[in-house]
């Protein structure tokens, strides 16, 4: 009599009376029979980002128009100076007269600006030497290409004269280098912080570029 090649061999179908593998209680997440549950999680997760990144577009945009647009190019121009010359006497008080040109202004900008605590100094070299009150002024953008506003302070400095060294390397800079820089900066209330820089040259039949300013807000 032959042996089995296996005795009580375990059934593999865990005891299934039928002879076949018994089905997992547990269904696959990816059996094309459940892909419900999971297709629809992953929409909800979808439709959430969405909102999510509708509501911060939504929010940035608001943000923008709340916003007023940009005054535009501010330039600055040198059109008058006295004090500066070495050789004067009795010497004067330092004065520059100074425009700032307000061009490609856009047509929706209406804003006054100016008053009140709103002063400019120029200095060389980080020494002061003049200072000029910003008087009250309003831009207004109009439907014209390139629109241009003009405004013109004066900055002094009253009841005082510059040093003499300062005077004498001043004049000794422009003699050397053919041109002196000069820096305008401070705050203008409503506007800004404004920062600019205009040359004196030694030919003074030389033509002198206006100065675009850097404006703060």
């Amino acid at each position: 009599m032959s042996t089995p090649a296996c005795k009580d061999g375990a059934n593999l179908d865990d005891n299934h009376p039928n002879g076949r593998r018994a089905k997992s209680k547990h269904a696959h997440p990816f059996d094309p029979e459940n892909r419900g549950p999971l297709v629809f999680f992953v929409l909800v997760i979808i439709f959430f980002c969405c909102v999510i990144v509708i509501a911060a577009f939504n929010e940035d945009a608001a943000f923008n128009e709340d916003q007023p647009p940009g005054v535009g190019d501010i330039f600055l121009r040198l059109i008058g100076k006295s004090g500066l010359d070495p050789g004067a006497s009795p010497p004067t008080s330092p004065a520059f007269r100074l425009v700032l040109d307000f061009e490609r202004t856009p047509q929706t900008y209406r804003r006054c600006s100016g008053g009140g605590n709103s002063l400019l100094h120029v200095s060389y070299h980080d020494m002061i030497l003049a200072w000029a009150q910003v008087p009250d002024f309003c831009i207004y953008g109009d439907r014209g290409i390139g629109s241009v506003g003009t405004l013109e302070v004066e900055a002094k400095a009253d009841a005082s004269v510059l040093r003499e060294e300062v005077r004498n390397l001043l004049w000794s800079e422009i003699q050397v280098v053919g041109k002196v820089k000069f820096d305008v900066q401070g705050e203008v209330v409503g506007l800004g912080y404004l920062r600019c820089e205009f040359f004196i040259m030694k030919d003074k039949a030389a033509h002198v570029p206006k100065s675009l300013c850097i404006l703060r807000q």
